[in-house]
């Protein structure tokens, strides 16, 4: 682990170790029921307008109203403050860190960045003071742990509850957070938030500035953006079904196709778990300002993600900014430059 000004140069770079990727994935070997290919291909068929519309009224009627919210701790580090918090939603206690601005006084006026990480293991509340290149030294800096995960702090570990999601009920409770820092510090800005994430977090990222109003910039570092029409997705999900690896992007998928062929999920709630974790077909519901960053040779999740959703943006008229830095020799990891260009992107008319 660098030291803590060292990781101040490079505030995501120097942590990517713990937060890239869908980390922690375990490949599986199933027992498939066999299925005829037609049938696997049209759980990965392009979503109607019905079942869209099913999706954005299933967010529409979620709740992100704040309930039990606590501190829990308060630690300093070099004029910055940071809170361990936590709530309640959907029966679940939610913990994440909050990094005030440095040197925050009650009542200053600052905005709201969330860092939204990758993988399945939690993530460390540090990452939040390791934030603070330029302008986001002013910002209030939140980290979510996410349902069922971890967020680890140097003098404990707080576990929060429920079970893992894939993204879409990550925006759940990340949305209550926002909520309950914008209700709890005074001068949060609620009309100023931006997301930062990685794989998972970057796909998190991107549902949360399509479902939450209030998110205006959304940084997304090789996250998946389509899990039901993606290239191959069919095919690959098949292959798994037989006991071929190709990794989370395709596997997560498999596994809930598995638990369809096995009666244990209808079509319906299949089609809408892949297609409420899939910001691409939300494309024209995202902020005005999207920055994608992916690595030409990941091999976690396929670069014809980011391809896929940059087309989808280029075919709005009303972007601030819609910009796509792709890697030729980045895989999913370390992207040179990456934070230099996040950060301007952040920091820009402010």
């Amino acid at each position: 682990m660098p030291s803590h000004n060292q990781a101040r140069k490079t505030p995501s770079i120097a942590l990517l170790p713990a937060i890239i990727g869908l980390a922690g994935y375990v490949s599986f070997a199933t027992s498939a029921n066999s299925a005829p290919g037609d049938a696997i291909d049209a759980l990965f068929s392009p979503p109607t307008a019905t079942e869209r519309r099913a999706v954005l009224d299933d967010w529409a009627s979620r709740s992100a109203r704040v309930q039990g919210w606590r501190v829990e701790e308060s630690v300093r580090d070099d004029g910055f403050r940071m809170d361990i918090v936590s709530h309640q939603l959907d029966g679940n206690r939610h913990y994440a860190a909050v990094r005030m601005p440095e040197d925050y006084r009650s009542g200053q006026s600052a905005p709201i960045l969330v860092l939204n990480h990758g993988g399945w293991e939690g993530v460390d509340a540090d990452w939040a003071f390791h934030v603070a290149d330029d302008c986001l030294a002013d910002f209030f800096v939140l980290v979510p742990s996410f349902r069922g995960e971890a967020l680890r702090t140097q003098r404990r570990t707080y576990q929060s509850s429920g079970a893992q999601s894939l993204i879409d009920r990550d925006v759940d409770d990340t949305m209550a957070l926002i909520s309950g820092v914008i209700a709890n510090y005074a001068g949060a800005q609620g009309d100023d938030v931006s997301a930062w994430g990685y794989s998972r977090g970057g796909g998190t990222s991107l549902i949360l500035g399509i479902r939450d109003p209030r998110v205006d910039r959304v940084v997304n570092v090789f996250g998946p953006t389509d899990v039901l029409t993606a290239p191959h997705m069919a095919g690959r999900v098949r292959d798994t079904l037989r006991g071929e690896d190709y990794g989370p992007f395709y596997g997560f998928p498999a596994g809930w196709t598995q638990a369809y062929l096995d009666g244990e999920m209808s079509y319906k709630a299949l089609r809408h778990k892949l297609l409420s974790g899939s910001a691409l077909h939300f494309a024209d519901l995202l902020p005005e300002r999207v920055q994608t960053h992916h690595g030409a040779r990941d091999t976690i999740v396929p670069v014809r993600n980011a391809r896929a959703l940059d087309r989808a943006l280029n075919e709005r008229g009303d972007r601030v900014e819609s910009t796509y830095f792709e890697y030729r020799f980045g895989g999913h990891g370390e992207l040179r430059g990456l934070d230099r260009r996040a950060v301007r992107m952040l920091c820009t008319d402010r």
